[in-house]
């Protein structure tokens, strides 16, 4: 059986939750029907050593040095020449773009990932809204757009980028790697020195604009007036400046003590087991990894109705409107009021919902089909 080659684009291999996922996918391809090569822009990135190990997959890096160093378009196009790819799959930003130039190049079909929906470019560089424009622009080229989420089609196509080819496949989590573990919740909750009988809600992610863990502090502040036997445990890292401002804003609301700033931490795993709560308090999400890892985990979760987060959770755990704190906070105290067999079930529940409609094998599945399909047509 002659192998489809396929050649990712990415900017980065550094931790995010694109990254994570096109790592999860290029595990999960059949590398009997597909021969991978990843190309990063830049050198390096906390993922890259992981995706060396996965058998069957070429990585490449181009040597980008920062995010305004020219895209090394010419090093990606010999790369290309070379292999011949049948696809370029381009995964998020600027990746799309330059896997539409070089695909073109090479003869190749092209694809184009979405991994974001309803995104307040106000908040970042004006390149990031600029180049979303560029993509509405070029979006009749690809021969396939893959959005991961719902949320992620309507807003794409609400803001002018191609319909006819555009389909939504849902992140897919390695349910074998992200589980309950015996024991996990412990070992975690002593190297974080919480005392016994503490309640841990959690948050997830980089510290940035978009995750609004403002809103998270604001809440967490209510509650804590409220119960003394909740703590609260950001996990991640972001930009000096912006991470010593939310922790301005914790010690203004009383947070001092209350609040864990873990920073990123190696075993993710045991900090998701370690929680009673997960919460996703961003203002924007396409379809959230951290969500379905920490369902997977047997983790309950509050969430922002924002992107498909409350497609996500279902009956298993409680969506509010982002940027309001009280209602977050009550959502915290109702769940944690809940009677164990109530919390026993919801956990049970919850992993059920990621190992039905949100695995990396469905992901896969679905990825291939859509593959197989556009070169053999």
């Amino acid at each position: 059986m002659i192998k489809i080659r396929v050649f990712f684009l990415i900017q980065t291999l550094d931790t995010g939750g694109a990254e994570r996922q096109l790592i999860e996918l290029v595990k999960a391809l059949d590398k009997d029907k597909f021969s991978v090569t990843v190309g990063a822009f830049s050198s390096g990135g906390a993922f890259q050593s992981e995706l060396e190990g996965v058998k069957g997959v070429r990585v490449m890096s181009f040597g980008q040095r920062g995010r305004w160093d020219p895209v090394p378009i010419f090093r990606i196009l010999n790369e290309a020449l070379r292999i011949r790819p049948d696809i370029v799959h381009g995964y998020m930003g600027v990746a799309n773009e330059i896997a539409t130039l070089v695909g073109r190049a090479v003869g190749a079909k092209v694809v184009w990932g979405l991994l974001s929906s309803d995104m307040d470019f106000s908040l970042y560089h004006w390149v990031s809204g600029f180049m979303f424009k560029v993509g509405a622009a070029l979006s009749r080229v690809p021969d396939l757009i893959i959005a991961n989420s719902e949320a992620g089609r309507r807003h794409h196509t609400s803001s002018g980028y191609h319909a006819a080819r555009m389909i939504v496949i849902h992140n897919g989590i390695d349910t074998e790697r992200f589980r309950p573990i015996e024991g996990a919740k412990q070992a975690q909750r002593r190297q974080w020195n919480i005392p016994q009988g503490t309640k841990l809600i959690g948050i997830f992610g980089r510290l940035d604009p978009i995750k609004d863990h403002r809103t998270f502090l604001r809440a967490a502040a209510i509650l804590s007036a409220q119960r003394p036997d909740v703590r609260f445990v950001c996990v991640g890292s972001g930009e000096k400046e912006f991470a010593a401002g939310l922790k301005d804003e914790a010690r203004e609301g009383a947070l001092d003590g209350r609040v864990i700033w873990a920073g990123w931490v190696a075993d993710i795993i045991g900090a998701y087991n370690a929680m009673d709560i997960v919460t996703s308090s961003s203002i924007s999400e396409g379809l959230s990894n951290v969500i379905c890892e920490a369902m997977a985990c047997g983790v309950p979760c509050v969430v922002t109705d924002v992107g498909d987060s409350g497609l996500i959770v279902g009956g298993t755990g409680v969506a509010v409107a982002k940027k309001d704190p009280a209602a977050m906070a009550e959502a915290w105290n109702t769940m944690l009021n809940w009677p164990e067999a109530k919390m026993s079930e919801c956990r049970t529940m919850a992993r059920a919902r990621i190992e039905d409609f949100f695995s990396a094998r469905q992901m896969s599945a679905k990825t291939e089909a859509a593959l197989i399909k556009l070169v053999r047509v």
